[in-house]
């Protein structure tokens, strides 16, 4: 497979400020969605809610639920099922609202018996600490990652343009999944570190040729070693990116109302995550070389 990308002379550091201003963009805009979300951004886990699950004997349309609950005025509830067991059904609701859905789920549905399998509550307060931890396991994740590529490549320059590719992963994959109506929950969580760690580790192999090259062809200027390097590792990264896509879209299309969230920030984010890796980890590292060779 490798043998499609064996001899490639893209030049990718010539596009670096059309993908700057292009990731400027959507980072902002990730960032104002985020803002007009303000707590609807959050689901159970960290904004506190109730989780309803039930047992019904015959399987149940959503449509069915969905007007059932609205009767109620339960219109914002996120309700769930598996294609497995369709007669399961979950409902999450911002509120205690475990009276009133037993009561018309009894009303409407007496032809069709149910038994309820858990009644779970998440205060808020327990909300804003999972929100918080969440928040302080990336920051950390994000600093050990600084540190290691920091003394890895004896040179913080890589350590902090790598941090940048990883932060603008995170952001606008945050920003896509928002926009689509989806809730930060703790699968979005682990599917940002999941994303953080494929990021750099295709980051530092860029990065890993980049300093052979640096050491095999010092004659070269900096920019024609990064777009060497780029070119040359091309095939892995893509290859990597499509098989791992394989896996996480059948996941999305096939692993149920649960993993569904999951699955899709996954494939924002690796997709963002290769992007990031040719057009913005390693071209920050050139403009800021550059930018010094131009003040010495």
């Amino acid at each position: 497979m490798l043998s499609f990308f064996s001899d490639t002379h893209i030049n990718f550091v010539s596009k670096r400020f059309i993908c700057f201003a292009i990731s400027s963009v959507l980072i902002i805009a990730s960032i104002v969605t985020y803002i007009q979300k303000k707590d609807e951004a959050y689901g159970i886990d960290f904004a506190g809610g109730q989780i309803q699950e039930y047992r019904f004997a015959e399987p149940i349309a959503t449509d069915d639920l969905r007007a059932t609950l609205k009767e109620i005025n339960l219109d914002d509830a996120v309700i769930q099922q598996f294609d497995q067991y369709p007669e399961n059904v979950i409902i999450r609701t911002q509120k205690d609202t475990y009276d009133e859905v037993s009561t018309i789920f009894k009303k409407n549905f007496s032809y069709n018996p149910f038994e309820i399998l858990r009644i779970e509550k998440v205060g808020p307060v327990v909300g804003k600490a999972l929100r918080k931890a969440a928040v302080l396991a990336i920051i950390f994740a994000l600093g050990g990652i600084l540190i290691y590529v920091g003394f890895r490549f004896k040179h913080f320059d890589f350590g902090v343009a790598g941090v940048i590719a990883l932060l603008h992963d995170v952001i606008i994959t945050l920003g896509l999944l928002l926009f689509l109506g989806r809730q930060i929950d703790l699968l979005v969580v682990t599917a940002l570190l999941t994303i953080a760690g494929y990021s750099i580790n295709d980051t530092i192999i860029i990065y890993d040729r980049v300093r052979e090259n640096m050491v095999t062809r010092n004659k070269n200027s900096l920019a024609e070693i990064i777009n060497m390097s780029i070119n040359q590792t091309l095939g892995r990264t893509i290859l990597t990116t499509i098989t791992t896509l394989l896996v996480v879209t059948t996941l999305f299309f096939r692993g149920g109302e649960v993993l569904n969230t999951f699955a899709l920030c996954l494939i924002i984010g690796f997709i963002a995550g290769t992007y990031s890796t040719i057009f913005i980890a390693s071209p920050l590292v050139l403009a800021w070389e550059s930018r010094r060779i131009k003040k010495k």
